[in-house]
């Protein structure tokens, strides 16, 4: 489409159609995402910046500022302001970076490979944040999908790079479509892309959704308050919180899942919880898994207890703690797989499931995972779901125990099949889940995706840099 209007009209257009792509983004990013926002995202971007890199650069940095500025309170309340500063930057640049390709790729190429451009790019982009960012995967754009399965089940296939990659597909073709003119053959083309990806996606969800659900299952239920709003030093005052709830809710063969850092412990006090803890699994019949950040000879660890019935008792350190706030906490170096109850049980905590790998590490031995978690009360949703998209991206059922968040269990396709948020009382929710997981080509081939989308950014990058031969 080109502006034939004044120079000062076409300022304006080109202005609003940045804000406007950057809305749509904002929506996606959100703690609260509005699932459809992101998908028309390109559109207006392509438009905005249609005429050149100076018009591509513009564009893409406004729609990156409108994009982020909404969440940069939340980032520096969490993190301070330096990473808030840097985690702003970095997504300006990234959204300045795939509007300048597409500009650049649609004055070389024919429309079938220029609308490949902005997927390609952002696919790689995100996984270039999932490797390097102490973050992983949080923030990504693919948990705009968490509330339809039906739209977010390539991550079975290539994890959140994947899920991005379709999500901007479709608006890159339009947007490119709206911005010039194209010959009817490449056009056809590119629209024959469009259907067939969409047709094979189409019946991959179909198959995933569709599929029985596992047998045998596995009873779980999770428990949480928001009453004791830190990590106390008494482990009878807690436990009195939590015991009449786990003796109420657990029977033999179940799983009972608390949150993350319920109290905080010197090493021998940390023992006697243990046995405490123990003690009730044992007369209960259920497995306790409960997370305790422990302080021994001076040094911290966040970590979960797995008290079987059978006397058993395991500890699992987490492997990623919070970047600042948990700096005091030595990371663990391995995952936990136990058996119990009949069923392969992975056990994570909170951040461990932000991040990708971690979540493979479980894939083909976990059938489901058990989380103690503790979420930032506003971002209860995006922290749960974060969580959800490891169980596709995996092929396991997810059980979560959040306390100032939400409380839940996801089967292996992200659908969440219970949950509530906590409060000042006793939030305790029950759920089946399967004993039996089932390993994805994800699982499998790990990131290849995303890094096929590296590679194929940095050839598209170095053949567009070269000059054009007149």
């Amino acid at each position: 489409m080109t502006i034939a209007v004044s120079p000062g009209g076409e300022l304006a257009l080109r202005l609003a159609f940045a804000i406007l792509s950057g809305l749509a983004l904002a929506a996606g990013y959100s703690l609260h995402p509005i699932w459809w926002a992101p998908w028309l995202a390109p559109v207006p971007l392509i438009v905005a910046g249609n005429g050149g890199g100076q018009w591509a650069r513009i564009a893409g940095a406004i729609a990156g500022i409108v994009a982020i500025v909404g969440l940069a309170p939340y980032y520096l309340e969490v993190g301070g302001w330096l990473p808030a500063v840097v985690i702003v930057g970095l997504r300006i640049v990234y959204w300045m970076l795939i509007s300048r390709i597409v500009q650049a790729a649609a004055r070389r190429l024919p429309i079938v490979l220029a609308m490949l451009a902005p997927p390609v790019a952002g696919a790689a982009l995100e996984l270039l944040a999932l490797v390097i960012s102490p973050h992983g995967a949080a923030g990504s754009l693919a948990y705009s999908q968490m509330d339809m399965p039906a739209l977010f089940q390539a991550a079975a296939l290539g994890g959140v790079p994947a899920v991005v990659f379709v999500i901007l597909l479709p608006g890159s073709f339009v947007g490119l479509l709206l911005a010039r003119s194209w010959p009817a053959a490449q056009k056809g083309a590119a629209l024959a892309l469009q259907c067939l990806i969409a047709a094979g996606l189409v019946l991959f969800t179909a198959m995933r959704l569709g599929a029985p659900a596992a047998a045998p299952v596995l009873p779980v239920i999770m428990i949480a308050t928001d009453q004791i709003r830190s990590s106390p030093r008494d482990w009878s005052a807690v436990w009195d919180v939590y015991r009449p709830a786990v003796e109420g809710t657990a029977r033999p063969g179940s799983l009972i899942v608390l949150p993350e850092k319920i109290a905080l412990l010197d090493g021998p006090e940390a023992e006697r919880a243990a046995l405490s803890v123990a003690e009730t699994a044992k007369r209960t019949g259920g497995t306790v898994i409960v997370g305790i950040e422990v302080r021994d000879a001076g040094i911290y660890r966040n970590r979960a207890l797995v008290a079987a019935p059978d006397g058993r008792l395991a500890w699992y350190d987490k492997q990623r703690p919070v970047p600042g706030l948990e700096a005091r906490d030595v990371p663990g170096k391995a995952p936990l797989l136990a058996d119990l109850a009949g069923a392969h049980v992975g056990v994570a905590i909170c951040k461990d499931m932000h991040i990708p790998s971690i979540g493979r590490e479980y894939a083909g031995g976990a059938a489901l995972m058990a989380v103690p978690a503790w979420d930032f009360g506003q971002d209860g949703w995006m922290g749960a779901r974060m969580t959800a998209m490891r169980a596709v991206e995996n092929g396991y059922a997810i059980a979560r125990s959040a306390r100032n968040g939400f409380v839940g269990a996801y089967d292996r396709t992200g659908r969440v099949l219970v949950e509530r948020p906590t409060g000042q009382g006793i939030t305790v929710v029950e759920a089946a889940l399967p004993a039996v997981g089932h390993e994805t080509l994800y699982a499998r081939v790990g990131d290849l995706f995303g890094w096929v989308s590296v590679a194929a950014l940095a050839i598209l990058i170095g053949w567009l840099r070269r000059p054009t031969i007149k």
